[in-house]
């Protein structure tokens, strides 16, 4: 592009891509495909420094700023008005075109892909995406971007066959570098609380992996919501934008779920327990009650409860679930009585009067109602209250001892068979919870192994790399360095080509004097002196060619210097004599052989002949250097 903007510089005139490409073609430098050159005069047009009209482009420079007049659009702006449908027509779209351009580096990711999808050059595309944030982009972006995000997933997929011709959207895809993954940039727009077109599409594409991270942000989305305050103006927007994200997440959990594995089900069985743990807390959360419309309380429930959970993982997520708030029970019974007990003996006490007149059944119809800790607990408690208010009533009044002696005695059997059935419960959710643990740490423990496995490779990789890019830097040093010898080679040939053509302008100018003032010369004399210029000429001739010849590359300067000194040469009627590396028979006027004479030969350097209008046969200004075949 920058060799293209330089020669449109230096032509300083209004060119189609078809005169350009001959000028690059004279350079030596050859782009054979037609396709390529489209791309190129795209990308051209599109540069900064030139102007395209309807006749061709030509070099503006960086001087030229747009009309006061004309509309100032961001890169946003632009793209979104190129992506309507409606769009105004393409003369009216140049504009938009080069402000899209000129802001790639401020898209958003999906902006970006947008882009590339409606065929606007995307010159340098970054090493990894930035945060997509699809709520802030627009709705017809979203939906151009979700659709070339599935385009360009599908053709990197396609296996092209050698020999074979990638079909365009094969070619597309590969100007997009492969570090940068397509299919997760569907995950944050699928978990968005907000009706969309594009999300709905994304959530139906995606499958694997990346359909459990969507899900996984969409159970996050629902419980941001308990974490903001009920009675706020933000809250109720929240709660109004998870409808549509609860039926897309609906269905898309309803595919996720019937596509088990078969084999090796591990990772599909966590997710699953994650989905259905993580609806367990949300149902057992006390803030879910506040929500107005439910929403996120028939979204767990329809997690918890899905059909397609395995049954034991449900009663294990519900397991765990009651055993943490148990102990969340436990822990706020504890913290309560412990430095209540002043409190807990007055309020004992001052129940005391009231116990013996209490229903002998009462206790054990309250304990079985509340479960079984309150059935143990109570009649101890009331065991406490009794006595001692009974020992009071016998020291102070006589009269009421009789009636507390006759009421009926508990049985301490059944209180010690609810304390074991109590016990067992207990333990039997401590060695549930012990066997999750126990999975979660096995869990942790081959994830860690797994992640250092990684950054092993990792670090092999990055090993890897340094040491091709420390080559890498060593042979672009070395191809300075040649360039730079090159560079001054050519400058010196084109300064001993310079100072030649001066002398052959004095030789020129000493023959037509020469001629003016001695017009009686013979033919012959004439003759000669053409011929002494002619081989200074070819004396210049034979510097560029070995110059060339030394040459590796054969589109490099020395070589284009060298065709375009022999093409005006041949103007004058010096033509070359013999090809490197041609064989022939030796002659000894045209042939000079550095290891003598020999029957067949091999051209090392080619000479120069002069073919006049009135020659019979060619005269040799320089001979061409020969070695033997045999040698």
């Amino acid at each position: 592009m920058k060799v293209l903007v330089e020669l449109l510089r230096e032509l300083d005139e209004l060119v189609n891509i078809t005169t350009l490409r001959k000028h690059v073609e004279d350079m030596g430098l050859v782009v054979n495909e037609s396709r390529r050159w489209r791309r190129l005069g795209e990308s051209l047009s599109a540069h900064p420094e030139v102007r395209k009209t309807t006749k061709g482009m030509r070099w503006v420079g960086r001087g030229t700023e747009p009309s006061s007049s004309a509309p100032q659009w961001s890169a946003s702006e632009a793209l979104r008005k190129l992506a309507d449908k409606s769009a105004t027509p393409t003369e009216s779209k140049r504009p938009l075109f080069d402000a899209v351009f000129a802001g790639l580096g401020e898209l958003s990711p999906y902006e970006l892909l947008a882009v590339h999808a409606l065929n606007i050059p995307v010159t340098e595309w970054p090493r990894r995406w930035t945060e997509p944030h699809p709520e802030r982009v627009p709705e017809e972006i979203r939906v151009l971007a979700v659709e070339h995000i599935l385009d360009m997933s599908r053709a990197r997929k396609r296996v092209v066959l050698p020999g074979t011709e990638p079909i365009p959207a094969a070619k597309k895809a590969a100007e997009i570098p492969s570090t940068l993954d397509l299919l997760p940039l569907l995950v944050p727009l699928v978990a968005m609380p907000a009706p969309s077109l594009a999300a709905d599409k994304a959530a139906k594409a995606l499958g694997g992996e990346q359909a459990w991270d969507a899900l996984r942000a969409v159970m996050e989305s629902f419980e941001q919501v308990l974490s903001m305050r009920p009675d706020s103006e933000e809250t109720r927007a929240q709660e109004e934008r998870l409808a549509p994200l609860s039926t897309r997440a609906r269905e898309l959990l309803k595919t996720v779920l019937k596509r088990r594995p078969t084999e090796d089900d591990l990772s599909w069985l966590d997710f699953a327990e994650e989905m259905a743990f993580r609806a367990y807390a949300l149902l057992a959360d006390p803030r879910i009650q506040e929500q107005r419309n439910r929403l996120v309380q028939e979204w767990a429930q329809h997690v918890a409860g899905h059909p397609d959970i395995p049954a034991e993982l449900q009663e294990a997520a519900r397991t765990a679930q009651a055993a943490a708030a148990a102990e969340a029970a436990d822990a706020a019974k504890t913290d309560g009585t412990g430095g209540d007990e002043t409190a807990t003996e007055g309020r004992g006490t001052e129940a005391a009067p009231e116990a013996p007149t209490m229903p002998a059944e009462e206790p054990e119809t309250k304990g079985a109602e509340e479960g079984g800790e309150a059935a143990s607990a109570e009649p101890a408690n009331t065991a406490i209250t009794t006595d001692e208010p009974l020992q009071e009533v016998t020291d102070d009044d006589p009269n009421r001892a009789p009636k507390a002696v006759q009421e009926p005695e508990r049985d301490p059997q059944a209180e010690i068979e609810g304390l074991r059935r109590l016990l067992e419960e207990e333990r039997s959710n401590a060695e549930t919870a012990r066997a999750e643990f126990e999975r979660q740490l096995r869990d942790a423990s081959e994830a860690l192994a797994e992640t250092e496995a990684t950054a092993n490779r990792l670090r092999l990789r990055v090993a890897d790399e340094e040491k091709h890019r420390a080559e890498a830097e060593t042979r672009a040093r070395e191809a300075e360095t040649a360039a730079e010898s090159a560079r001054h080679g050519l400058e010196e040939a084109e300064q001993r080509v310079e100072a030649m053509s001066r002398q052959l302008r004095r030789r020129d100018d000493e023959l037509r004097q020469s001629r003016q003032t001695a017009r009686g010369a013979s033919q012959a004399q004439l003759r000669q002196a053409r011929i002494d210029t002619l081989r200074v000429l070819a004396a210049v001739l034979t510097e560029v060619a070995d110059q060339a010849i030394h040459e590796d590359d054969e589109t490099g300067p020395a070589n284009a210097l060298y065709r375009r000194a022999l093409a005006r040469a041949a103007a004058a009627g010096v033509l070359d004599l013999g090809v490197l590396g041609e064989e022939t028979d030796y002659d000894p006027v045209r042939h000079r052989a550095l290891g003598g004479p020999a029957a067949r030969v091999v051209v090392e350097r080619p000479g120069f002949v002069w073919q006049g209008p009135r020659e019979p046969e060619p005269v040799v200004l320089e001979q061409a250097v020969v070695r033997g075949v045999e040698q």
